[in-house]
């Protein structure tokens, strides 16, 4: 409806009137206004080959014909005679075939008009006629794309008629489609009217509402971003090459580039001092009962600096934890010339005990972590985007009475398309697949430009770049 603005001039008896026209968008012209070939070939739009357009016409002129046989077999004949002066016009008047030549001629002539009229509304309201609907073809408007209408049918079939009259006009008329320089086989009547004949057996019917407001949307839509390719982490240092992170200098707590056994040992002196530093006081504190009290406190003042020079050796084996144990004991021995509080040490032997527990705790947050569960993406038509981290119910109003393990996720629709319970989307190893749940318009899967149909209850693998249809909605799949 237009919009009706009103609005006052200085003086108050004035009333302007403003009427704002809203013309519909018309999609797939170019800047000039002129159809696009370039759009209609994007959403799928194959023209009609010359060899059917000829046995579409063939056929139509072949039932007109038959039409003609009660005219031809019931009333010329007579009218042959009475056109040779064979019989006069009493004697054609009063023949005993009279009247059965005006039965048939009066049928010849309803029949006749009730097929043109058929025709007529067909190829304007569907775009086809029964040799163009048999024939796999059909006549659209080129502007929109959509019905040409009654009137741009008449038009053509009088242009054509027209040009006919001239037996070598109509001939040029009819080979005309063969020299269309856009290549989408629209001959002189066709530009004349503005219609264009379509191939349905290879390509989009375009009077087909639901598939076409798909395929506007397809074009329409905006590329999924590619995502750059990162830099793999496992790629080797060449001798040359400047220093990498390699995946084996990978710590248990996660942290990058701290046990690097390449590294300056200048740098990891001081953090690795402290993780030794309680080993050395509890392996001292069991020996010093054993001795007597006069050495031990003779020896304690040498075991403060053993401490330090002991720690350099477990550095450079950091990623076996059994080995600081092993190394730190025969320090200890150069130091002490005494052997009796070296047996003392053994009971550093649960220590590879204690030191593998940094490296058991990581490796159970790390199974869950792997799952590819929450790697895709469902991208609706909207904008929003569903991870697809658990089994999800799609529709209008899902019922996840069928699916306790799923949950609902209600989507809006304003062409009441979706089903109440439309789709069921489960996360599996591999990604993800959907499922229909016998919903009423289906549900498809659109790889590579081509809709594969999703049977109900028939779970259907999806991957990266897929695009799920939901009755008229549409979903990409994207990765996270």
């Amino acid at each position: 409806m237009p919009e009706v603005k009103a609005g006052r001039s200085n003086a108050p008896q004035d009333m302007i009137w403003e009427v704002e026209e809203h013309k519909p968008v018309i999609e797939g012209l170019d800047a000039a206004g002129r159809p696009d070939p370039a759009y209609a070939a994007a959403l799928g739009l194959v023209r009609a080959p010359f060899g059917r357009r000829a046995a579409s016409a063939v056929i139509d002129a072949a039932i007109w014909f038959v039409v003609q046989l009660p005219l031809w077999f019931g009333a010329v004949p007579l009218l042959l005679k009475f056109a040779a002066g064979t019989i006069s016009l009493y004697g054609f008047v009063n023949h005993p075939d009279f009247r059965l030549s005006v039965i048939m001629a009066a049928v010849t002539v309803v029949l006749s008009l009730a097929f043109a009229v058929v025709q007529l509304v067909l190829q304007g309201v569907r775009g086809l006629t029964i040799g163009k609907a048999i024939t796999g073809l059909r006549l659209v408007s080129v502007r929109t794309l959509e019905r040409a209408g009654v009137g741009a049918v008449l038009l053509r079939f009088l242009v054509l008629v027209g040009a006919s009259l001239v037996p070598l006009l109509g001939v040029v008329f009819l080979l005309s489609p063969l020299f269309d320089p856009e290549g989408r086989g629209r001959g002189w009547h066709d530009r004349a009217s503005r219609v264009w004949l379509v191939d349905v057996r290879n390509g989009l019917n375009p009077l087909d509402e639901k598939r076409m407001r798909l395929a506007r949307k397809m074009v329409k839509a905006d590329p999924v971003p590619e995502r750059s390719a990162l830099p793999s982490l496992a790629t080797p240092v060449g001798p040359t090459a400047a220093p990498a992170y390699r995946p084996g200098s990978r710590i248990s707590a996660g942290v990058l580039g701290v046990a690097r056994p390449h590294a300056a040992p200048g740098g990891l002196e001081a953090p690795a001092t402290p993780t030794m530093t309680p080993l050395a006081p509890v392996a001292v504190p069991d020996p010093t009962p054993v001795p007597d009290p006069a050495p031990v406190p003779t020896a304690a003042p040498p075991q403060t600096p053993v401490a330090p020079v002991a720690s350099p050796a477990p550095v450079a084996p950091p990623q076996t934890p059994a080995a600081p144990p092993a190394p730190a004991p025969q320090p200890t021995v150069a130091a002490q010339p005494t052997v009796a509080p070296q047996p003392a040490q053994p009971p550093a032997a649960p220590q590879p005990t204690v030191a593998p527990q940094p490296a058991q705790p990581p490796a159970a947050p790390q199974t869950p972590s792997a799952a590819p569960v929450a790697r895709y993406a469902l991208r609706l038509d909207t904008g929003e985007s569903i991870p697809v981290v658990e089994a999800v119910l799609l529709g209008r109003n899902p019922d996840a009475s069928g699916h306790p393990d799923a949950r609902p996720l209600p989507l809006a629709d304003a062409s009441k398309s979706l089903s109440k319970t439309h789709l069921l989307v489960r996360p599996v190893a591999a990604g993800f697949e959907i499922t229909d749940c016998g919903s009423t318009n289906g549900s498809g899967l659109i790889r590579d430009g081509i809709e594969y149909a999703a049977p109900a209850g028939a779970p259907v693998p999806v991957r990266d770049g897929d695009t799920i249809r939901m009755g008229d909605r549409l979903a990409t799949v994207v990765a996270l």
